[in-house]
C-alpha cells in the first residue's frame, strides 16, 4: 500500500494510456481474453489527529491488473489496488475506480463525505509548548528593563516596580483565509497591578524598539478588571479583552503577537507565565447571505452614479446588467458606481460579481468596499477588492461598494463592458 498527497501526485503518463482510446475488449469473447473484471471498492477512513480526511481505497475487484483512481477533485492517478489518499477542502466527492483486466476494463463509483478541511482543529503555532525558545522572537520598548526566561517548559516575564515597559512576544504563522482562529494559552501570575496582556494580529513584521499596535482579540488589562489577583488558569477563561477569535479574509504569512507590560506598575511578584499557546484554526466559512441591493440589476435606484475627475464613462442598466460604454475611439472617461452598506465588525465579507469586458483595450474594471465615502469629482481608490476575495472590518458601520470602468487613450470596445451580479456576501 502507497500513500498518495493529492495535491502533488503525478500522473505517471504512460499507464494511463493503458486507459485512453484502445479497447482491450474483444469482438468474439470466445477468441478473447476471458470476461472483464467487474470493478468494486471500499472505502476506509482511517483519519487521526496528525493525519486528517485520510482514506484508504481498497479494490475488491477480482483478476485486476491495473487501477486507476479518479477522487472527484480534478485529481486522478494510476495506482494500485490498495492506495491511501487525503483530502484538504471539506465536501462531497465521487470516487470512480477504473479497473483494467484481461478481458477489458470496468469502472465503479462511491461517494466519501469530508467533514471538515484538513486544516481544521490545527495549530497555527510553532513551540506553543514553549519547550523550543527559538521559535519565538522578542522585541522590547519603554524606559525600563523587562526580562524573559524559559523554565519548566513556560515562558516566564518580569519586571520593576514601577515599571513603564513592554515586551512583545511573536512569531509569523501562515494562516488559511475564509475562516476563523481561535487563540488560547495558559495563563499564572500572582496578581499584577497597572499592567497588561494583549494578544494582535498583524501583517507586518514588529521591530526592535517599536511597540507593536493593532486590533486586541483577547487578553487581561488590570484597569479592565482582570489580572488584579493571583490567576493559573486559561486566557480563554480569564480573558476582559474579547473571545480570542480572530477572523482571516485571505491565505497568507501574519504575525502573532502578544504584548505585556505595565506603566507604573508591575506584573506581580514572580512575573507572568505563558505556556501551552495556541491558534487553532475553526471550520472553513460558507457564503450565507447577500446585503447588497439591487445585485441583478434590475433595480438602477439602489446604485447611484459618481464622476471620478474625468469625462463620464457611459452608464445604463439594460437586459439585466449594468452596462458601460465611451465609444470605439481612444478617449479618456471614468465613472464610479455604488452603494453604501452597513457591516459588522470582524464579520468576513465576499465579494462576487459577474463580468464581461472581451472587447475592452486600455482600459479598467476595478472594485472598491471601503469606509470612505465616494466624492463627486475625485477618484477613488481606497479598498480595491478582487472579485472572488473576502475582506473584513474592525468596526461596525457603514462601507460603500463602488465599481469603477474608464479608459486611458482606450476604449471599453463596441459591445461596452456588463457587470452583473454583484454581491457582498457574508461568510459564516
Amino acid at each position: 500500500m502507497k500513500s498518495i498527497n493529492i495535491n502533488s501526485f503525478s500522473i505517471v503518463a504512460g499507464f494511463l494510456m493503458i486507459f485512453g482510446g484502445i479497447s482491450c475488449t474483444p469482438d468474439d469473447e470466445e477468441l478473447g481474453l476471458g470476461p472483464k473484471a467487474e470493478a468494486a471498492f471500499t472505502i476506509t477512513d482511517i483519519s487521526t489527529q496528525n493525519s486528517k480526511n485520510t482514506y484508504v481505497l481498497q479494490s475488491t475487484t477480482e483478476k485486476g491488473f491495473s487501477y486507476k483512481w479518479n477522487l472527484g477533485n480534478g485529481n486522478e492517478f494510476v495506482g494500485e489496488a490498495t492506495d491511501t489518499v487525503t483530502y484538504d477542502d471539506r465536501g462531497t466527492y465521487e470516487v470512480t475506480l477504473t479497473v483494467l483486466s484481461a478481458g477489458g476494463y470496468s469502472t465503479a463509483t462511491q461517494t466519501v463525505d469530508v467533514a471538515n478541511d484538513a486544516v481544521t482543529g490545527s495549530s497555527a503555532v510553532s513551540g506553543g509548548d514553549m519547550e523550543n525558545e527559538e521559535a519565538w522572537s522578542f522585541t522590547a520598548s519603554g524606559n525600563t528593563e523587562i526580562n524573559y526566561t524559559f523554565s519548566d517548559g513556560a515562558l516566564n516575564v518580569t519586571n520593576g516596580n514601577p515599571a513603564q515597559s513592554t515586551l512583545a512576544i511573536w512569531q509569523a504563522v501562515e494562516l488559511k483565509g475564509g475562516r476563523a482562529y481561535q487563540f488560547d494559552a495558559s495563563v499564572k501570575g500572582s496578581g499584577m497591578t497597572n499592567s497588561w496582556l494583549e494578544v494582535i494580529l498583524l501583517q507586518d513584521e514588529p521591530e526592535e524598539g517599536s511597540d507593536p499596535s493593532g486590533d486586541v482579540f483577547t487578553g487581561l488589562n488590570t484597569w479592565t478588571g482582570c489580572g488584579n489577583d493571583a490567576f493559573d488558569t486559561t486566557l480563554g477563561e480569564l480573558s476582559c479583552l474579547g473571545d480570542g477569535k480572530v477572523n482571516i479574509a485571505t491565505d497568507g504569512t501574519y504575525y502573532l503577537v502578544i504584548k505585556t507590560g505595565s506603566w507604573d506598575g508591575n506584573l506581580g511578584e514572580n512575573g507572568l507565565w505563558l505556556d501551552d499557546i495556541q491558534f487553532v484554526a475553526q471550520p472553513r466559512l460558507l457564503e450565507g447571505d447577500n446585503i447588497l441591493e439591487g445585485s441583478d440589476m434590475e433595480n438602477p435606484a439602489a446604485w447611484t452614479v459618481t464622476d471620478m475627475g474625468m469625462a463620464l464613462t457611459d452608464v445604463e442598466f439594460t437586459d439585466g446588467v449594468m452596462k458601460f460604454s465611451n465609444g470605439t475611439s481612444s478617449v479618456q472617461t471614468n465613472v464610479g458606481v455604488w452603494q453604501a452598506v452597513d457591516v459588522t465588525a470582524g464579520q468576513i465579507y465576499k465579494f462576487k460579481a459577474l463580468v464581461n469586458n472581451a472587447g475592452a483595450t486600455g482600459s479598467w474594471n476595478e472594485y472598491y468596499v471601503s469606509g470612505t465615502a465616494p466624492e463627486d469629482g475625485v477618484d477613488y481608490t481606497t479598498g480595491r477588492i478582487e472579485i472572488g476575495n473576502t475582506t473584513s472590518f474592525s468596526d461596525s458601520g457603514t462601507v460603500y461598494v463602488l465599481i469603477k470602468v474608464g479608459s486611458w487613450d482606450g476604449n471599453l470596445g463596441a459591445d461596452g463592458v456588463t457587470v452583473d451580479d454583484v454581491e457582498l456576501v457574508e461568510m459564516n
